[in-house]
């Protein structure tokens, strides 16, 4: 089974347990619950290079997608939605508006009055890491991340360093999918598809190097090296 439907599973796993157990409490509660289940499945939540103490709670984000678009349980867990999931639904509100805006002021106003507060780099972090999973899970086709980091960026310039970061792993999570599905097979095209990318991200600083991508290889996608040594550079050092 490939890391995504595992993890998958287990979100779906969760859900389950969810909604049986009328004695969860607290966003705690559910948090213990992903990581029992992530550990006694032998794997970790979708992350990226650095594995952050708080990454089973940012992780809500991921099982309230899966269960709204994957499982379409919006009704069925409203209770539970609406209790201890409110957060990640300010997320995707946020998502959604920076995708679709064309005013940064605007936008700026509306996501500060939705999180009574201007937005962090870690509240930015998980609107983004919404629309990311949703392409990752496939409950959306169409990539919509280089809007969002666009829009991001200028309704927020303050918080340029987040954006880069951002841009950086969302490069390196499409080169990523595209050696994952044989769209590229050696470093010449890497190199390309990499520098389209970042052109397509209009200017924003943020192209990641081999060793980063083959990180991302690893905890994304569970890729192995072989599969990737003779695309990346630093692959081919370490042979």
């Amino acid at each position: 089974m490939d890391i995504r439907r595992k993890r998958l599973k287990i979100l779906v796993d969760v859900w389950g347990q969810l909604l049986d157990n009328k004695k969860i409490s607290s966003r705690e509660d559910i948090i213990s619950i992903l990581k029992r289940e992530y550990e006694r499945n032998g794997t970790e939540p979708f992350r990226g290079v650095a594995k952050p103490q708080d990454l089973y709670e940012k992780d809500l984000i991921t099982l309230y997608l899966v269960g709204v678009y994957g499982l379409g349980i919006a009704d069925e867990a409203r209770d539970i939605i609406d209790k201890f999931l409110e957060p990640e639904k300010l997320y995707e509100k946020a998502s959604e508006i920076l995708i679709n805006t064309n005013d940064p002021e605007a936008t700026r106003k509306e996501i500060i009055n939705l999180f009574n507060r201007s937005p962090d780099s870690s509240i930015l972090s998980k609107i983004f890491r919404v629309e990311i999973l949703k392409h990752y899970f496939g409950f959306v086709t169409e990539d919509r991340m280089s809007r969002l980091l666009i829009n991001m960026l200028k309704a927020f310039p303050e918080e340029e360093a987040t954006v880069r970061r951002l841009s950086k792993f969302y490069i390196a999570y499409k080169v990523g999918l595209a050696i994952l599905n044989n769209e590229i097979r050696d470093w010449t095209t890497k190199e390309i598809y990499k520098q389209a990318i970042a052109v397509e991200l209009k200017g924003i600083k943020g192209i990641p190097d081999d060793d980063y991508i083959a990180k991302i290889l690893s905890s994304i996608f569970g890729v192995k090296k072989e599969k990737y040594m003779n695309i990346l550079r630093m692959s081919i050092r370490e042979a």
